[in-house]
């Protein structure tokens, strides 16, 4: 991965981070708190400054009350994702399979038929 794609994951997970955190009222010192983390490197990880362990996200996901795939998970199937979530979860996605002419098999067991002028996907 390259720099530029960290950041970007940087940038999602502390969008996420924060959107959680205000959406339950905490300030950055009280999921600190709560997380065994301090205030201020919760807003550094916030702006994208800093990473965050798989460990701290998890104390933190613990803290917020969510499942840590809520902070980790680039788009549901009930929203469209932007595409900025797209090229992030593409930089973060294990690699695809060809299968055939046109079929590639990716990790999550759907499989998508590309061709020139067109673009579908199916699921598993």
């Amino acid at each position: 991965m390259t720099g530029r794609a960290a950041k970007r994951v940087r940038k999602v997970l502390g969008q996420r981070l924060r959107a959680l955190r205000t959406q339950r009222g905490l300030s950055q010192e009280r999921l600190g708190k709560g997380s065994g983390l301090s205030g201020k490197f919760i807003g550094e990880v916030e702006r994208g400054e800093k990473s965050i362990s798989i460990d701290s996200l998890y104390r933190a996901s613990v803290a917020l009350e969510v499942p840590l795939r809520d902070l980790t998970d680039i788009g549901d199937k009930h929203t469209v994702p932007t595409e900025e979530a797209q090229k992030i979860f593409a930089l973060v996605s294990p690699p695809a399979v060809l299968i055939g002419v046109g079929h590639v098999a990716t990790a999550r067991g759907s499989t998508i038929i590309a061709s020139s002028s067109s673009r579908r996907s199916r699921g598993p």
